[in-house]
């Protein structure tokens, strides 16, 4: 591709992305979504430069992909084929811009058309989902899959794609282990790439959510004991990674602990009812940093 129009599609990506971080508030009353929507336009003029995906055959729509009941949503293992070469490349970005796209439309509450564009974000990604350069993409595109089919109270096909993603990390982390690539590095020139480390920070980040919305799946399904040691493992999880509000980690803290009381398990009831009483502490500290940090600015 020529280098002005790549770096076109670059600068026009990352302005979609900027967009797409817009917090509703800030857009006029009567347009809620109006920074959403301009994000939208830029995705798919992105898209149109990018030009049509190639003819191949895991491009091409499977009875199993309208139901999300296939391969990819059974948690069967993967195999790992590099994304290499011009053709794949060219889908794994594609794939990127689905997966954007079908965000987008879920943010603004079309849920159908954000369904279509992630399972063309599993679709174009299906061979390569194990792979270095887009496991993080697939787990993301499952995961916001999960949640919409949740929201839809179709439980089980929530459950078939939160569990598909559980199981890919697994697998990955099993089998290869290195920090995978994050989706939006896919836009970026190689200078800009990411660290290691905040490479791992987001995959982990990623991993945390689907345990997260694993628990609530299983809360539904009243699957108690399952429920409760994945919201453990979450809040966990949260805390190692210092990605958590204090607020809603101590709701859920002293949540979790009535669970435990109601099996008569009062230590670990104890623990966490004063693990949400320490990170409860913390709420008025961190507003009065924010504060000095604002007058600051």
């Amino acid at each position: 591709m020529a280098d002005a129009p790549w770096a076109e599609i670059r600068e026009k990506f990352q302005t979609a992305l900027a967009l797409s971080r817009v917090e509703l508030h800030k857009n006029p009353d009567k347009e809620p979504y109006k920074s959403k929507y301009s994000a939208r336009a830029l995705l798919e003029e992105v898209k149109a430069l990018l030009g049509p995906a190639p003819e191949d055959e895991d491009e091409r729509p499977q009875a199993d992909d309208s139901l999300g009941a296939g391969e990819h949503a059974l948690g069967l293992p993967a195999e790992l084929v590099e994304a290499e070469g011009p053709v794949a490349q060219g889908a794994v970005r594609r794939a990127v811009i689905e997966f954007h796209l079908g965000v987008n439309h879920i943010d603004t509450e079309e849920l159908s058309a954000g369904e279509e564009h992630l399972v063309k974000c599993l679709r174009l990604l299906r061979k390569y989902r194990l792979s270095h350069d887009c496991v993080s993409l697939y787990i993301q595109a499952q995961n916001n899959l999960g949640i919409l089919w949740s929201e839809r109270e179709e439980i089980e096909t929530a459950q078939a794609y939160l569990e598909s993603s559980e199981a890919l990390y697994n697998q990955y982390m099993k089998e290869i282990g290195s920090p995978p690539l994050d989706p939006t590095e896919h836009f970026l020139p190689e200078e800009e790439k990411l660290p290691e480390q905040e490479r791992s920070k987001r995959f982990e980040k990623v991993y945390t959510h689907n345990l997260y919305y694993l628990a609530q799946v299983y809360q539904h399904m009243e699957m108690f004991e399952k429920a409760a040691h994945y919201c453990h493992s979450t809040l966990k999880r949260q805390l190692e990674h210092n990605a958590y509000h204090p607020m809603e980690w101590a709701i859920n803290a002293a949540t979790l602990s009535q669970f435990y009381i109601n099996k008569q398990c009062f230590m670990e009831a104890r623990h966490c009812l004063s693990a949400a009483n320490v990170i409860f502490g913390q709420i008025g500290k961190i507003r009065t940093t924010e504060d000095r940090q604002h007058r600051r600015a």
